[in-house]
């Protein structure tokens, strides 16, 4: 059982978002997705997308 705000495979965060934001997200989420799977689809896509700009500059040196 997870005791506070980390377990094995988690830790549990407290963000504040702009109200305009939590609201752009609402229409462009699926209907059947929470806000949390957005927000942690949207991080994975972009962790991934600056790895690829890194690795570019990388081999740019």
């Amino acid at each position: 059982m997870a005791t506070g705000r980390r377990n094995n495979k988690s830790l549990q965060v407290s963000v504040r978002l702009p109200l305009e934001d939590l609201e752009l997200i609402e229409k462009v989420k699926e209907s059947d997705e929470s806000i949390a799977g957005f927000l942690i689809a949207a991080a994975k896509t972009e962790i991934k997308r600056r790895q690829r700009k890194s690795a570019r500059d990388e081999t740019k040196s």
